[in-house]
């Protein structure tokens, strides 16, 4: 990962971050073969069968190497890029693989998204409902027929939208919340957002409008989507963690090389033991978060 990282995502990376441009799908294509947009989803049988980064079984595959895989991929130093490669997908699809109602369905969304052929994302926040997740405007209603939902309403700052083909997305069905996967279609559309980092991210607003589903794409049970909603924070929540706590690191290291070019009263900022001090209790700091 660090060999990949370094050789292949880095360049790619700090291109993007400048320019604003998404993740290219050639960098996609070399994340499949590699079987990292897998990895990134954490252990499972997702995994079993295949063989990562050309030297493990997917089997093997556990909880530290998911470390491994998120810290090494944070290296890369461009935090916009670093949601915009395909973070969307990594909490998104975990829904799907494990609350759709139709395993053929889920295989086939499972292995369109892991091949980078098609784009994942989770649309749950709203302008008005963030953290507050049961306070969801957007609706899905049944037809008369019962075989579709005709979802109306509106999601933003969702990461990946602009460039997806599916969303993971909240609503209110009549006596609850309900989770349901949406394909990109008439009635579906997307816009950028400005945000104060880079549009490489595609942090994204969304319009549904009388878009049509089939009922087959619940997750989960109907109005019982908080479920869903909470359980799939858990990975997002512990992918984040292991980001930050590799971040902190990049930070501290940045700052101790300037601390050793910064002349101030004749010494370098490295040299006065009030900052010495501040590094000692920083980096004490993360290495406990680490292990």
């Amino acid at each position: 990962m660090r060999v990949f990282t370094d050789e292949e995502l880095y360049p790619v990376a700090q291109e993007c971050e400048k320019t604003g441009k998404h993740v290219p799908q050639e960098m996609i294509d070399k994340m499949s073969k590699n079987g990292i947009l897998r990895m990134r989803l954490g252990p499972g049988k997702h995994l079993h069968g295949h063989t990562l980064m050309g030297v493990m079984k997917g089997e093997e595959f556990d909880y530290f190497h998911d470390l491994i895989v998120t810290q090494e991929m944070v290296r890369a130093n461009a935090r916009g890029f670093q949601d915009g490669n395909m973070a969307g997908m990594t909490i998104s699809l975990t829904a799907v693989l494990q609350f759709a109602n139709n395993e053929a369905w889920k295989n086939k969304i499972a292995e369109e998204v892991f091949s980078g052929r098609k784009k994942i994302c989770l649309a749950i926040t709203e302008a008005f409902a963030g953290s507050d997740v049961a306070g969801l405007r957007t609706t899905a209603e049944k037809t008369p027929d019962g075989k579709h939902y005709i979802v109306n309403g509106t999601k933003k700052w969702i990461t990946n939208g602009v460039f997806c083909d599916y969303f993971v997305t909240g609503v209110k069905t009549d006596k609850g919340l309900s989770v349901i996967l949406i394909e990109r279609q008439e009635g579906v559309e997307t816009s950028a957002i400005k945000t104060s980092y880079s549009p490489a991210a595609g942090t994204t607003y969304i319009t549904f409008d009388n878009v049509k589903v089939p009922v087959e794409n619940l997750l989960g049970v109907e109005n019982k989507g908080i479920h869903v909603i909470l359980s799939n924070f858990n990975h997002e929540r512990w992918f984040m963690a292991c980001a930050v706590i590799r971040w902190s690191r990049t930070i501290t290291e940045e700052c101790m090389k300037w601390a050793n070019q910064r002349l101030v009263f004749g010494k370098k900022l490295m040299e006065q033991p009030v900052i010495r001090q501040k590094y000692i209790t920083t980096i004490s700091m993360f290495m406990i978060r680490r292990y």
